[in-house]
């Protein structure tokens, strides 16, 4: 395994007949869709079609200074996640560098569109219906800002959405340019391992097909499985399950590494979106180590008992610079002296997972071998199962998500009925 996962502070026994029954009831369910070819977002792993596809766009794109990723929700998060595994929190030195538009707050794009070079970035406008109001509108106002300064804005052009007839298809054909199909079959939250979330991890300069291996490696797993309990994501699920029966319904993911705080909020969609239908579900809750233990970590320790939290980690961490503490002939801090921030890390996410263990908080410990592709694709399938085996126990559709379409229902019609201010 890639990765290793333990469980604490977990009431009730596991091995239980009815818990494991139900498992496996579920696992046969899932392991039937997969057969039946009804699980897409999962079998795209092993797609060589779309392997081709994902290869063929990025090296479009690399011609480019800049690209624009048009999308929110997940036709941006998935890409966002991978990118930030290779990329540096604070400084952007890839070629071509990348820049993903999610909101519809106008200024800082317009920011953004006044400091790059228009003539030579390519637009990715990415969704699933192809009328999601938001990207339109990204679309639209980069489309008008771009009028004056790119000659031939359809070069620059790439559309990915479903075929069928939607307002970005519609636009695709008026402009005549290039057009990548997005799967029916794939929900937004469901695509990274797609071109959705493969693209832009390519164009991190990570490997697709490393990443998507990963991801097949844990489906192998699944269909071996002997003892179903023993396989990690059906475990995570039971586990989930019955914390979500005994009232424990905030589930805190809180990775130690600046490389996956994305990862922690694309899980947030994936879980959210997901588990939350008929009253039923537990709220993701994202969050970032070492920082929340400075904002969030008390709560978490002497706050109402409804967490259930997952601490990530890496195993091989980079050797890290050794911290000099002399500051004068007669001071010098040796608690870090001749120390590195790594030991640092590592001290300060063992000692929160062990006071979480002690004050009796339900805790996962993930650790991963290392940030490489075939970990993090692991790692990536890890959660999708987990996430359609606890929907399944809790008897939800893992793949739709009804109540959030009455709110772009509404959008839509405030909109049209010039209701533009806040009022209330």
């Amino acid at each position: 395994m890639s990765y290793k996962q333990e469980f604490y502070n977990f009431n009730g026994d596991l091995d239980a007949t009815k818990d494991v029954k139900k498992l496996k009831e579920v696992y046969l369910k899932v392991i039937d869709e997969f057969k039946a070819k009804k699980l897409e977002c999962l079998s795209i792993v092993n797609d060589e079609t779309q392997k081709k596809i994902i290869k063929q766009i990025s090296e479009e794109l690399r011609v480019f200074e800049t690209i624009l990723f048009l999308g929110t929700g997940g036709s941006s998060l998935g890409g966002k996640t991978l990118y930030a595994i290779k990329n540096n929190l604070f400084i952007n030195t890839n070629s071509p560098k990348v820049y993903f538009i999610e909101n519809i707050d106008s200024e800082p794009i317009i920011e953004l569109l006044n400091n790059i070079d228009l003539k030579k970035t390519g637009i990715v406008v990415v969704s699933k219906s192809g009328e999601t109001i938001e990207t339109l509108s990204q679309f639209f106002l980069i489309k008008d800002f771009s009028k004056n300064i790119v000659k031939d804005f359809s070069r620059n052009l790439y559309i990915i959405t479903e075929n069928k007839n939607s307002t970005l298809k519609r636009i695709q054909e008026e402009l005549n340019c290039s057009y990548y199909e997005h799967s029916k079959l794939i929900g937004g939250r469901y695509s990274i391992f797609s071109l959705v979330g493969m693209v832009p991890a390519e164009l991190s300069n990570l490997s697709s097909e490393k990443i998507r291996g990963g991801g097949a490696k844990i489906l192998n797993q699944m269909m071996k499985a002997k003892i179903i309990h023993e396989f990690p994501p059906a475990l995570a699920a039971i586990n989930n399950y019955n914390l979500i029966k005994q009232g424990i319904n905030q589930n805190i993911m809180m990775p130690y590494s600046d490389s996956l705080l994305n990862f922690s909020m694309w899980f947030r969609q994936l879980w959210g979106e997901s588990l939350g239908k008929d009253g039923k579900g537990s709220t993701p809750i994202s969050g970032l180590g070492t920082i929340d233990q400075h904002s969030q970590l008390q709560l978490y320790l002497d706050g109402p008992k409804d967490k259930f939290i997952t601490i990530i980690s890496f195993k091989n961490k980079k050797k890290s610079r050794e911290l000099n503490c002399r500051v004068s002939k007669n001071f010098t801090y040796e608690n870090l002296h001749k120390k590195t921030m790594n030991n640092l890390l590592t001290a300060e996410t063992i000692a929160t997972f062990e006071t979480l263990k002690k004050k009796n908080i339900p805790i996962r410990m993930i650790e991963l071998e290392s940030n490489k592709e075939e970990t993090i694709g692991s790692l990536l399938m890890h959660f999708f199962l987990e996430t359609i085996f606890t929907c399944y126990l809790l008897e939800v559709n893992p793949f739709d998500q009804p109540a959030v379409e009455e709110g772009k229902k509404l959008a839509i019609k405030y909109l049209n009925h010039g209701k533009n201010q806040t009022s209330f």
